[in-house]
């Protein structure tokens, strides 16, 4: 699984940023209501360690950093 410490390391961030940005790519797929709630809910959790951890992810795509510390 993982390894625990006491701070979550820049490169797992980054790993859950590119994981949260494949969620955009559902946006037009067809799926059910419940799928559907269930994938923002998953999304929302991913960002939420994202943002606990003094970054936001970057949607400029021409800075190649995957996150932008706030």
């Amino acid at each position: 699984m993982s390894n625990l410490a006491d701070k979550t390391e820049y490169r797992a961030l980054s790993i859950i940023a590119q994981m949260v940005r494949q969620f955009e790519r559902l946006h037009y797929l067809d799926m059910t209501k419940t799928d559907d709630w269930d994938a923002c809910n998953a999304r929302n959790l991913l960002e939420g360690i994202i943002q606990s951890n003094g970054y936001r992810i970057n949607d400029d795509k021409n800075i190649h950093k995957p996150l932008l510390k706030i």
